[in-house]
C-alpha cells in the first residue's frame, strides 16, 4: 500500500479530507465471514477442527490467498467445495517433523535450525533470526522526521506472517456483486450494525475450508491440565497478549487489527469431567457399556440414587464454555459422540481475529445485578416501560465466571463492575456488544486479555474482603478492561503508531470513573504521581505517535504508552474546557463511538489524524501546536519562575523561562528496560531532540492580600516570557494591634490546617518553633500571600517558583488543593539548609489527620530527605517521634497492635518504615536508632485484634529492614551483629509463612528475595544448595522463580551446571507457560543486572578463571565488579552508567562462558518456547554476542593427481551470492640451470596475480617474503643510491642448506668466511631497504678477517653456495623451467621492518633489517655519484661450468673504466625474450614495473656502506 509521509513543518501534518479507505489489507480481498468448528481435547492438549472463510475479492486479479497459521498441521483445503492441492505451508516454527532434518543431511543443505550443526555458533544467531524474519520484522521507522502520519498502514505494518499460501484455481470466475448479499446478516441485526461499503467494487465470494490439527501449542492457547492439578480445575483459554501471532496460532486466519469480519464459533467439549479423554462414539463398545451401566443404575433404590447423584454432582462437574455473547449461546448434543456437546455462538459485530476468544472449564458463574433494575424492582412498571427497559442505560448484563474455589473471591472483586459499566454507558454511549463476561483463570501470563464482549483475567487479581492494597490495583485493571471494550476492540488503531489513541482513550475513561468512585483528592493525587513518573521516564524516549516497537508486540511493550497517553488526553481535556462553548473530551468520545457504530470510521479504525480533526471540530480551535508538542515530540518542559511586586505600577512582574534544553539529563539504566535500550542502541535508532520551547496557555493563581485568589491565563509563546499581572486588591498596611493580637487579616478561612501541636507544652516537648517576628512582619507587608502556576494541570512539567519560605508555609496551611500542599512540601524537601521552623511546619502536617494521606506521606519524606550528618539529622528526630506517637507505645519502640480500620492511617504506617530506611550518614550507614526501631517493628508485630490481614504490611517491613542491613561497612562488628538479627527474623517469618500461608505467599516470596539481597551484599552466606532447594515444585511458583534469580545473581550465569539445570527446568515445564515465561524473564533480567551492576563470582567455570588470570597479568581490567583494584571498580562503574559501556562490559565478562552460550543457543533453537519469548532471547543474544557473518562451508575435493594438491585454492566472488573456488597455477623458477636451488626456498606470490607476477618472481628468485598484513606497500620504483663495492670471498659448498626461509625471516649461514672490515651497510632491493647490522661483540672478530681487495659482488649458485667477487659477474639469460613446487604465502602489505639474519656456521651473526626507503622516486631514479664510491651492479655468472671452476677461490678484478650507471641499465636488454614476461603494475614488494631493473632475470644484492 502507498504510504503518505509529510516532513516536519510548523504545523502538524495531516489530511483534512476524510475519505473512505478502499482496503486496509495488503491483499486484494476482504474476509466477509469466518466460521470456526473446533474439538478441544483437554486430555491431550490438542485441537482438531476446521474453519470456513468467506473471501470477498476486491479485484479480479486475485490469484492467491495468504493466511496466518503456525504450529499446526494442515490436513485438507477446499476451495468452493473442491479439494485444493496447490498450497504452500511454510511454517518455520513447526519443525517437529524429523523428515526435514533428514532431508537436509541427505542433500547436504544448510539447516539453520539444527541445534548440533558445527557450521554455526552463537555469533551467527542473527542468521537464525533472519530465517524467522517474517515473525520478527521491525515495525519502527528510521526516518529522522519527528512527525510522520499515514493515511493507510505501511507495508511493514500490514504484512502478516502469511505461512499458508493458497493458490486459487484458474477456473474461478470473478463477477461483481453487492457486499450485503455475501455477508451473513442475522434477522435481529440492527441496521447500523450491517456492513458498510468500504470498497468501490467487490466480486463473487470464494469459500475456503481448511481442516487442521494442533497439539501442545505455545502461542494463542493455554491448557491448564497439569497432572498435579485436580481435574475439577482443568481448563483451557485463549491468550492474546502478543499481537499478530495469537489467534493465528489456533486457527488459520488473517491475524491483524484492521481485517474485521463477523464470526460464528462451534466448540465441541466433553459434557462432564469424567468424559474428558473417554469418548463414546455411537455404536462403539464404550457407548454400549455406558448405556448398560445407566440402565443398571436406574434399577437401584431411589434414596440411594439421590445420594449417589449428589456425590456425582460434586465430583463430576459439567464443563462450560465462556463466550463473548452468552445471550445467543446454544448447546446441542454432539452428532456422533455421546460424551460431548456442541456450544455455538456468533459475533454479529465485525471484529478482528485478535479479539476472538473463549474459555473452557468447570467454571461457576453468577450474574451481577443491575443497580437501577434492583432499585426499581419493587416498583410497578407497565408494559411500555418494560419494553423500553431493554434500551435503557445499564441494561447490559454482566456474567462472572470463576473456578468453584474462587467464586466468593470473584464476588468481592467485581463488586464495582456493574456500576462502572452503567457509568460508561451513560457518559460515552451504549455498550458495543450484546453482553459482557468476566472470566478468572489460573496461570495467565498477563493480568487481563480483552476480547469482543469477554475479558479473561488472572485469578491473581482476586482478593478477599480482609485485604486492602489489591482493592486499588485490581479495580484499576477491571475498569481498564471494561473501557477497552469501547476503545481497543470496537475501535482499533489503524497502525501500531496510532495505538496510543485507543490506549489513552480507554485509560482516560477508567480514570473518570475513579474520580467518582474515590473522590477528587485521590484522583488528583494519582494524576500528579503519573505526571512525575512521565517526567522521570521521558528521557530519550520516542514520541507517542512514533514509538520503538519490537515485533511481535507484547503488552509489556506498551507500558510507557499506557502511562503517558491518558495524561496527554487529560491535559488536552483541560485545555479544551478553557475554550468557550466547549465540553472537552466528554463530547469528543461519544461522537467518536457514534461514528464507529454508524460506520463513518473506515473499518472501525482510528488514526491520530482523525482524532485530532474530531477534537478540533468539537473545540472549534486549532490544536496543531498541542499535538506537535505532546504527541509528535518527546520530553517535558522545565519552567523556572521569578516574580517581584512593582508597587509603583501596581503590577506583579513575572519572568517564566524554559530551561529543559539546558539540562543534560540522562536516563538511568534499569534491568527491566536495559535489553530494549541496548537493542535500540545497537540498531542505531535515531534520536529525537528535546523541544527547546513548549507553547500553550498556563493558568496563574495569585492569592492577594485580602485572601481572594485571582486567576490569570497567560499564553507562553517563547522560551523566556516576561509578563505583568495586574494587582486587584488595595494595598493596606495592617494595624499594629492586629499584628499583636495575632489576627490573620489575609486568610479567608476561619480555620487553618496544620494547627496542631501549638500549645507551649507541646512546642517545648517536641522542640518546635514559629517563624521569626521579622518574617511575620514581612508576611503582613507582602502584597500577596502566595502564587501558584498551572493550577489546572495543563502541563506535564517541572515548575520551580521563587518565593520566600513563609509563603510556601502559608500555602500549605491555607490552600485546600492537595496539589498546592504537595508543591509546598516539595519546596521544603529541597532545602539545602533546613531549620527547626521548617521541621515544625512538616511535623505539624504529618500529625494533622485532616490532610490527605498523600500529603502527610510527602511531609515524612521531606523530613527524612534533608536529614544528614551536616545538619545533625535535624528532621530525623521529629519523624521518629511522630511515628512513635502514632503507632508505638509511649516512650518505647514497641509497636501497638495493628488496626487497619482507617485506610489513611494504614498507608502512613506502611510508608514511614520505607522512608526511614533511606536515611544515611556521610559514610552511607543507616543510624542505629532506625535499625533498632525497624527490628522491633518486625519482631513485635501483633495482628491478633486486627480485622485485616497484615501480609503485605509485614513484607514491606522486611524490605525496609533489609535495606538498613545492606548499607555500611561489612567488616564492622555492629553491622555483622545486626545482619545476624535480620537474618534470624527473616528465617522465622519464612517458616511461619510456610505453616500459615499469607495472601499469595507474599511473605515467603519476600523473605527469599531479601535473603538474596543480603547474600549479594556479602552480608550473609547463602549457598547454591540452599537456593536450589527452593526451586523444588513444592514451593510456590513465584518463590521458585526468585530462587533462580538468586542463583544467577550469585554467580550462576558463570556456572554451566546451574545454567544446564535451569535449561532443563525451563524446557521440561513446557505445559506451564506462565512458569516458563517467568523463568526466561528471570534469566533476561539477571543478564541485564549483570550488565548494569555486575554479579558475584563463586563457582566460575574454567574459562572465566583463565580469562581472569590473563587479564590480571596484563592489568587490562577486571572480571567482576567485586574484585580488582579500586581504580578498576571506579572505571567500570562509570562505564556501566552508559548503554555502550554496559554492553561492552557484558560482552567482556560473560560472552566467553560456555554454559551461558549453550543455554541461550538451545533456547533459541527450541520449539518449546513461545514467539514472544524467542523474540526476547534473540534480543539478549544480539546484546551479548556480536553478529559475525560467518559460515563454515565444506566442499568435496575433486579427484586429481597427488602432486596437484600443493596448488593453492583461490575464491572469487561473482556477486549475487555466487563464489567460484578453483586451484591457481604456480611456477617453479630456476637460476642458471634446470635444477631447483632449494626445495626450502619459498616464493611469495599474491593469490590472484596476473602473468606479470611470474616475471617479478623470476627476477627475485632468492628474495624473501618481506610483506605482512599489517604493513604498507613499498614503492616499486625506488632505486638504491650509489654505494661502494663490497666483495665477499666465495664460500665452499656446505652439506646443509645455506638459505633458510621462515615466514618473513631469511637466514644465510656462511661457514668460515673472511670478510673485509666494514660497518653497518644498507641494501636496497626494489624499494626495500635491507640494513646489515653486525653486533658490537663480534666487530673485533670481523676486523681480523679483513682481506684485500674488497669484495663487493655476491652470487648464489645452483649448489646452494654464495660466491663473492670484486668485479661484476658475467650476465647470462636464465631459462624458466617448470613451476616451483612450493606453497605460496599470501602477501597483502610489505613489512616496514623485516630482519634478514645471516649466520655463519662458526662466525659472528650478521643481521639485515628491511626499512622503508627515505628517498623519493626522482631521487631514486637519479642516484648521486661521489669521488670515492659509485653505484655498481651485481650479476650472476655466465655458466654453471665457470661457477664450478671458481667454487673454491675468490677472483678480484678492478672496475672497468668504461663502466657507468647508464651502461648498467642497458645491459638487461640482451636477455632471452621467452624468459622475460610482461611486467605488471602491482603493489607487491617484488614488483618492478617502474624500476629500470624490472626486466632482468638476475639476482642482485646491493650493499651500501654508511658514511
Amino acid at each position: 500500500m502507498a504510504t503518505t509521509t509529510t516532513a516536519t513543518t510548523g504545523a502538524t501534518p495531516r489530511s483534512r479530507i476524510r475519505s473512505k479507505l478502499s482496503n486496509l489489507s495488503s491483499q486484494l480481498l476482504k474476509v466477509g465471514h469466518q466460521r470456526i468448528n473446533i474439538d478441544i481435547d483437554l486430555a491431550n492438549n490438542s485441537i482438531d477442527g476446521f474453519t470456513e472463510l468467506t473471501i470477498i475479492p476486491t479485484s479480479n486479479m486475485l490469484k492467491t490467498v495468504k493466511l496466518d497459521c503456525r504450529e499446526m498441521e494442515i490436513r485438507d483445503i477446499f476451495v468452493n467445495g473442491i479439494r485444493c492441492v496447490n498450497y504452500i505451508h511454510k511454517d518455520m516454527l513447526y519443525i517437529n517433523d524429523p523428515a526435514y532434518f533428514e532431508g537436509c543431511l541427505e542433500d547436504g543443505r544448510v539447516n539453520l535450525l539444527d541445534l548440533y550443526s558445527d557450521r554455526f555458533g552463537m555469533h551467527q544467531h542473527h542468521m537464525i533470526r533472519q530465517k524467522l524474519s517474517y515473525l520478527f520484522r521491525d515495525t519502527h521507522t528510521s526516518a529522522d522526521a519527528t512527525t510522520t502520519t499515514t493515511s493507510v498502514p505501511t507495508s511493514d505494518y500490514t504484512t502478516n506472517t502469511e505461512e499458508l499460501v493458497i493458490i486459487l484455481p484458474e477456473t474461478i470466475k470473478f463477477e461483481l456483486t453487492d457486499i450485503n448479499t455475501v455477508t451473513p446478516q442475522s434477522a435481529i441485526t440492527p441496521s447500523y450494525l450491517k456492513s458498510k461499503p468500504t470498497s468501490s467494487e467487490v466480486y463473487t465470494p470464494i469459500q475456503i475450508k481448511i481442516d487442521y490439527r494442533l497439539q501442545n501449542p505455545k502461542n494463542g492457547i493455554n491448557f491448564v491440565t497439569n497432572s498435579n492439578i485436580d481435574r475439577r480445575n482443568w481448563h483451557a483459554y485463549t491468550v492474546n497478549s502478543t499481537y499478530g501471532v495469537s489467534t493465528s496460532s489456533w486457527v488459520p486466519c488473517i491475524d491483524n487489527l484492521w481485517e474485521r469480519c463477523t464470526w460464528s464459533l462451534e466448540v465441541n467439549i466433553p459434557r462432564t469431567i469424567k468424559d474428558i479423554g473417554n469418548p463414546r462414539i455411537i455404536g462403539s463398545k464404550e457407548a454400549i457399556q455406558y448405556a448398560q451401566s445407566r440402565r443398571n443404575t436406574a434399577v437401584d433404590d431411589d434414596d440411594d440414587q439421590e445420594d449417589d447423584e449428589q456425590q456425582d454432582d460434586d465430583e463430576n462437574l459439567d464443563l462450560t464454555v465462556c463466550s463473548g455473547d452468552f445471550n445467543n449461546v446454544k448447546e446441542t448434543p454432539h452428532p456422533i459422540d455421546l460424551s460431548k456437546k456442541v456450544v455455538s455462538w456468533s459475533l454479529f459485530n465485525p471484529v478482528c481475529a485478535h479479539h476472538v476468544g473463549w474459555a473452557v472449564g468447570c467454571f461457576s458463574s453468577f450474574v451481577l445485578a443491575n443497580q437501577e433494575s434492583t432499585a426499581n424492582e419493587s416498583e410497578e412498571q407497565d408494559f411500555e416501560e418494560e419494553q423500553d427497559s431493554e434500551f435503557k442505560p445499564g441494561s447490559t448484563p454482566i456474567t462472572v465466571y470463576a473456578l468453584p474455589q474462587d467464586i466468593e473471591l470473584a464476588r468481592n472483586t467485581t463488586e464495582v463492575t456493574s456500576s462502572a459499566l452503567d457509568y460508561f454507558i451513560k457518559q460515552f454511549g451504549s455498550f458495543p456488544f450484546s453482553s459482557y463476561s468476566l472470566v478468572f483463570v489460573q496461570f495467565q501470563p498477563s493480568s487481563a486479555d480483552g476480547y469482543a464482549g469477554l475479558s479473561i483475567l488472572s485469578n491473581n487479581l482476586l482478593y478477599p474482603t480482609n485485604i486492602i492494597e489489591p482493592m486499588f490495583s485490581t479495580t484499576q485493571t477491571l475498569l481498564n478492561s471494561i473501557a477497552h471494550q469501547w476503545s481497543g476492540i470496537n475501535i482499533v488503531p489503524q497502525t501500531v503508531h496510532d495505538s496510543w489513541c485507543t490506549i489513552g482513550i480507554s485509560h482516560f475513561m477508567a480514570s473518570t470513573y475513579l474520580r467518582k468512585l474515590m473522590g477528587i483528592n485521590e484522583y488528583k493525587y494519582r494524576i500528579r504521581q503519573q505526571m512525575r513518573d512521565i517526567i522521570k521516564q521521558d528521557i530519550g524516549k520516542r514520541p507517542l505517535a512514533n514509538q520503538y516497537y519490537r515485533f511481535p508486540i507484547v503488552e509489556t511493550d506498551l507500558d510507557f504508552v499506557k502511562l503517558k497517553a491518558p495524561i496527554v488526553l487529560f491535559i488536552l481535556d483541560k485545555r479544551m474546557t478553557k475554550t468557550d462553548k466547549s465540553f472537552g473530551l466528554s463530547r469528543v468520545l461519544p461522537k467518536l463511538f457514534l461514528q464507529a457504530m454508524s460506520g463513518d470510521l473506515p473499518n472501525g479504525t482510528i488514526t491520530t489524524t482523525h482524532f485530532q480533526y474530531l477534537c478540533e471540530k468539537v473545540n472549534r480551535n486549532k490544536l496543531d501546536g498541542f499535538f506537535k508538542q505532546w504527541v509528535y515530540s518527546t520530553g517535558t518542559p522545565h519552567l523556572r519562575i521569578q516574580q517581584k511586586f512593582n508597587k509603583k505600577r501596581g503590577m506583579i512582574e513575572m519572568q517564566i523561562r524554559q530551561v529543559q534544553h539546558l539540562e543534560k539529563r540522562q536516563a538511568r539504566l534499569t534491568p527491566r528496560s536495559f535489553i530494549t535500550d541496548a537493542t535500540s542502541y545497537i540498531e542505531d535508532e535515531p534520536g529525537h531532540p528535546l523541544l527547546p520551547v513548549f507553547t500553550g496557555p498556563i493558568t496563574i493563581r495569585v492569592h492577594e492580600a485580602d485572601g481572594t485568589p485571582y486567576e490569570h491565563i497567560v499564553e507562553l509563546k517563547e522560551g523566556n516570557v516576561k509578563i505583568d499581572i495586574q494587582y486587584n486588591s488595595k494595598m493596606r498596611k495592617p494595624k499594629k494591634k492586629d499584628i499583636e493580637a495575632g489576627l490573620d487579616m489575609m486568610s479567608p478561612f476561619t480555620s487553618r490546617l496544620g494547627d496542631v501541636l501549638t500549645s507551649p507544652a507541646d512546642m517545648s516537648s517536641w522542640g518546635l518553633s514559629e517563624f521569626e517576628k521579622r518574617d511575620e512582619e514581612m508576611m503582613f507587608n507582602d502584597p500577596f500571600e502566595w502564587i501558584r502556576v498551572d493550577v489546572d494541570y495543563e502541563w506535564i512539567a517541572v515548575i520551580d517558583i521563587k518565593q520566600p519560605d513563609y509563603m510556601f508555609a502559608a500555602q500549605l496551611c491555607h490552600d485546600r488543593d492537595i496539589e498546592a500542599q504537595l508543591e509546598s512540601v516539595r519546596y521544603f524537601r529541597g532545602l539545602d539548609k533546613p531549620s527547626v521552623v521548617h521541621c515544625t511546619v512538616l511535623v505539624r502536617t504529618l500529625m494533622d489527620d485532616r490532610y490527605f494521606y498523600g500529603v502527610r506521606i510527602a511531609a515524612a519524606e521531606a523530613l527524612a530527605k534533608f536529614s544528614n550528618s551536616s545538619n545533625n539529622f535535624i528532621g530525623l528526630g521529629y519523624l521518629l517521634r511522630a511515628y512513635k506517637e502514632l503507632f508505638c507505645f509511649r516512650g518505647s519502640t514497641i509497636p501497638k497492635s495493628n488496626d487497619f480500620a482507617d485506610f489513611r492511617q494504614y498507608f502512613i504506617q506502611v510508608a514511614i518504615p520505607k522512608i526511614l530506611s533511606k536515611v544515611r550518614d556521610q559514610d552511607g550507614i543507616v543510624p542505629p536508632v532506625i535499625q533498632e526501631l525497624l527490628l522491633n517493628l518486625v519482631k513485635f508485630n501483633d495482628n491478633t485484634n486486627n480485622s485485616f490481614t497484615d501480609g503485605i504490611y509485614v513484607s514491606k517491613l522486611i524490605e525496609a529492614l533489609t535495606t538498613t542491613a545492606v548499607t555500611g561497612r561489612k567488616d564492622e562488628p555492629h553491622t555483622k551483629q545486626f545482619a545476624k538479627h535480620v537474618n534470624t527474623e527473616i528465617d522465622r517469618l519464612l517458616k511461619l509463612d510456610q505453616y500459615m500461608p499469607s495472601y499469595h505467599n507474599i511473605i515467603e516470596i519476600t523473605c527469599i528475595k531479601q535473603k538474596i539481597r543480603l547474600a549479594v551484599a556479602n552480608i550473609i552466606d547463602l549457598s547454591f544448595e540452599d537456593l536450589l532447594y527452593f526451586t523444588l515444585d513444592k514451593y510456590p511458583m513465584e518463590a521458585r522463580v526468585e530462587a533462580f534469580t538468586g542463583l544467577f545473581r550469585l554467580g550462576g550465569l558463570r556456572n554451566s551446571a546451574i545454567l544446564n539445570y535451569f535449561l532443563k527446568v525451563c524446557l521440561l515445564n513446557w505445559d506451564r507457560p506462565m512458569y516458563r515465561q517467568s523463568l526466561i524473564s528471570s534469566l533476561i533480567e539477571s543478564i541485564a543486572v549483570a550488565a548494569i551492576e555486575g554479579t558475584q563470582s563463586l563457582l566460575d567455570d574454567v574459562e572465566f578463571t583463565t580469562s581472569q588470570a590473563v587479564q590480571a597479568s596484563s592489568k587490562t581490567g577486571m572480571i567482576i565488579i567485586e574484585d580488582g583494584s579500586e581504580m578498576e571498580k571506579q572505571r567500570d562503574s562509570y562505564a556501566r552508567a552508559t548503554v555502550r559501556g554496559a554492553i561492552e562490559l557484558l560482552r567482556r565478562d560473560y560472552s566467553i562462558g560456555n554454559g551461558l552460550r549453550g543455554c541461550l543457543w538451545e533456547l533459541i533453537h527450541s520449539s518449546l518456547v513461545s514467539v514472544s519469548e524467542r523474540r526476547d532471547l534473540f534480543s539478549v543474544c544480539s546484546v551479548l554476542y556480536r553478529e559475525v557473518d560467518k559460515m563454515l562451508v565444506k566442499l568435496k575435493v575433486p579427484s586429481m593427481d597427488v602432486t596437484e594438491f600443493n596448488r593453492k585454492i583461490v575464491a572469487k566472488n561473482l556477486g549475487g551470492g555466487k563464489v567460484v573456488f578453483k586451484r591457481e597455477g604456480r611456477f617453479k623458477i630456476q637460476l642458471a640451470t634446470r635444477k631447483s636451488i632449494s626445495s626450502k626456498l619459498k616464493l611469495s606470490l599474491k593469490p590472484a596475480a596476473p602473468s606479470g607476477m611470474a616475471a617479478a618472481a623470476a627476477a627475485a628468485a632468492v628474495s624473501t617474503p618481506i610483506a605482512s598484513a599489517h604493513t604498507p606497500v613499498a614503492k616499486a620504483s625506488t632505486v638504491a643510491p650509489p654505494v661502494p663495492k663490497v666483495t665477499i670471498p666465495i664460500v665452499a659448498p656446505a652439506k646443509k642448506s645455506l638459505v633458510k626461509v621462515e615466514n618473513t625471516r631469511v637466514t644465510f649461514k656462511l661457514p668460515k668466511v673472511k670478510l673485509s672490515r666494514f660497518r653497518d651497510v644498507l641494501v636496497k632491493h626494489n624499494g626495500s631497504v635491507v640494513t646489515l647490522k653486525f653486533s658490537q661483540r663480534n666487530r673485533h672478530r670481523l676486523e681480523s678477517l679483513r682481506a684485500e681487495p674488497v669484495h663487493r659482488y655476491v652470487k648464489i649458485t645452483k649448489f646452494k653456495t654464495v660466491e663473492i667477487s670484486s668485479k661484476p659477474f658475467e650476465s647470462k639469460p636464465i631459462r624458466v623451467s617448470k613451476p616451483v613446487d612450493t606453497l605460496p604465502v599470501e602477501v597483502s602489505k610489505p613489512a616496514p621492518s623485516l630482519k634478514l639474519t645471516i649466520r655463519p656456521l662458526k662466525e659472528p651473526r650478521v643481521s639485515a633489517v628491511v626499512t622503508e626507503p627515505k628517498e623519493s622516486r626522482a631521487g631514486a631514479m637519479q642516484p648521486k655519484e661521489s669521488a670515492n664510491n659509485s653505484p655498481e651492479k651485481v650479476v650472476p655468472k655466465e655458466s654453471p661450468k665457470e661457477s664450478a671452476e671458481k667454487a673454491n677461490e675468490a677472483k678480484v678484478s678492478p672496475k672497468p673504466a668504461s663502466e657507468s650507471p647508464k651502461e648498467s641499465k642497458e645491459t638487461p636488454k640482451s636477455r632471452s625474450k621467452s624468459s622475460s614476461p610482461e611486467p605488471t603494475n602491482s603493489n607487491s614488494p617484488f614488483s618492478r614495473s617502474v624500476s629500470p631493473y624490472t626486466k632482468k632475470k638476475k639476482t642482485k644484492i646491493y650493499i651500501h656502506t654508511s658514511n
